[in-house]
């Protein structure tokens, strides 16, 4: 995630030759006029056929746009705030343009540092006119607060992970999302996390090692399993990923659960823990150690490997008899397998174990919509795992 803070202050005084190829500081120092009202500077930079799209889908003309910005010249909106962009993408292709980031509104002063107060995703298109690059489009929409970027120590390594906090009076429940094999996490972990966060919950998404906003800490388990299956074939990949997820990875994840059970907000009895596929397994597994945790949720958990590698079967089944934690199991009826479900729900019941196990209808239209049924369905099963949890805190 590239990380680019600016103010107004230091984008008034910036000089830039319109001429050249269309910079990230050129697109912002539009958003920027836009915002002080500075309509001689917008004169100049949209061009005759400009439009904004407004968040309700209201289409803006040039004039209409300059006229409304007389009206919001005295009303010094931002004052007591500080933006800073991410995610920004520019790309540029002969006379035309496309710039996108994420724009993050933050107190200059705060109790609270790093806690944003808002945030949005500015789009625009540019059109070079006569040698000069003019904005024709701007759009911007209004996004979820971002999350604040946290350190935490896993052995040697200094990982990071993504903290999600909802409004309200503290002390918190939290829940402890495991990702699974991705490269990069980012997107599951926004994807899951607002459903959560509005009912409450701290949502806290630790990137391990090799992934993300930690793949400095280490390789990446996909690419090293794809490279072990490759040379050696499927069990010899099942083997290692059991040893990186029970090894290295469980590591990352028990260190992960002391932080979160360090944060001063959060309610210490009501601390849960759940994944989806990989992160599923992580779930299970640390379940069977407790490892801080009063309850965890495993969504798909090994379906992908679950009719081609009994080794999957044979780990998994004794984590689910020997769970010191009550344990929510769920998938899409369209999962690669639902094995994972049907077949340890069985193993928890003859246990005796506090458990529910349900496989959900189809979710998307292939089998891989339906395994990131964990990550994307968050509205359909967060009904049922919720009250799971707290259930537990009182089991």
């Amino acid at each position: 995630m590239k990380l680019l803070a600016v103010s107004f202050a230091c984008l008034s005084s910036m000089t830039v030759a319109l001429s050249q190829d269309l910079t990230p500081e050129l697109a912002i120092q539009a958003i920027e006029a836009s915002d002080a009202a500075d309509e001689a500077r917008l004169s100049v930079l949209l061009s005759p056929a400009f439009v904004a799209i407004r968040g309700r889908g209201e289409i803006v003309t040039r004039e209409q746009y300059l006229s409304d910005l007389r009206s919001l010249r005295d009303a010094n909106r931002f004052a007591g705030l500080r933006r800073e962009w991410t995610d920004i993408k520019v790309r540029v292709q002969d006379d035309t343009a496309t710039f996108a980031g994420r724009a993050t509104w933050k107190p200059i002063d705060s109790g609270k540092p790093g806690r944003a107060v808002a945030s949005s995703l500015v789009t625009q298109s540019w059109r070079r006119i006569n040698g000069d690059w003019k904005l024709a489009f701007l759009q911007t929409v209004r996004l979820g607060l971002p999350p604040e970027i946290r350190s935490f120590p896993s052995g040697e390594l200094q990982l990071r992970g993504m903290l999600f906090v909802p409004e309200g009076k503290a002390p918190h429940p939290v829940i402890v999302y495991a990702h699974g094999n991705e490269p990069d996490p980012t997107d599951l972990c926004e994807s899951v996390a607002p459903e959560l966060v509005s009912r409450g919950y701290v949502v806290w998404c630790p990137h391990r090692r090799g992934a993300g906003l930690s793949q400095d800490q280490g390789e990446s388990l996909l690419r090293k399993l794809t490279e072990i299956e490759r040379r050696e074939g499927v069990e010899a990949r099942s083997r290692a990923a059991i040893e990186q997820l029970e090894g290295p990875h469980m590591a990352d994840l028990t260190a992960a659960i002391v932080y979160a059970r360090s944060l001063p907000y959060i309610d210490s009895r009501r601390v849960f823990l759940m994944g989806n596929s990989f992160g599923g397994v992580l779930a299970l597994l640390a379940a069977e150690r407790s490892t801080g945790i009063v309850a965890a949720a495993d969504f798909a958990g090994g379906a992908l490997n679950w009719e081609r590698s009994p080794l999957f079967r044979d780990r998994l089944a004794p984590a689910a008899r020997n769970a010191k934690v009550p344990i929510f199991l769920g998938q899409a009826v369209n999962d690669y397998s639902t094995g994972p479900t049907v077949e340890l729900g069985k193993a928890l019941t003859v246990a005796g174990k506090v458990h529910r196990a349900i496989v959900y209808p189809p979710f998307g239209l292939t089998r891989g919509e339906g395994h990131g049924f964990g990550v994307d369905g968050v509205a359909v099963w967060a009904g049922d795992v919720l009250p799971f949890f707290e259930a537990a805190v009182r089991h």
